[in-house]
């Protein structure tokens, strides 16, 4: 077994991410299974980075399809919704 680096876990993060499976990727870096998912669970996991990426995907895409003042309306709700979470948090 080898000592996994940070760039190692940044870049098997990014590959869970893509879809590869956890245990090819732990093999390839000759590291259990185990070792890379403790590093993984501190943070988001990599299926939920990747189930976000799309929602993001695909709302910018609906975004895309309304009209000049749809998107405008919808400009400003998004800076009141960051408004309100800066002041609560």
């Amino acid at each position: 077994m080898s000592k996994l680096l940070v760039i190692d876990i940044e870049s098997a993060f990014t590959r869970a991410v893509s879809g590869e499976s956890v245990r090819k990727i732990a093999n390839s870096l000759r590291v259990t299974e185990g070792a890379l998912r403790y590093h993984f669970r501190k943070g988001a996991s990599p299926k939920e980075v990747r189930r976000l990426a799309f929602e993001l995907f695909y709302a910018n895409r609906r975004l895309a399809m309304l009209n000049e003042s749809e998107q405008r309306l919808v400009d400003r709700l998004v800076q009141k919704g960051r408004s309100k979470s800066n002041v609560a948090t």
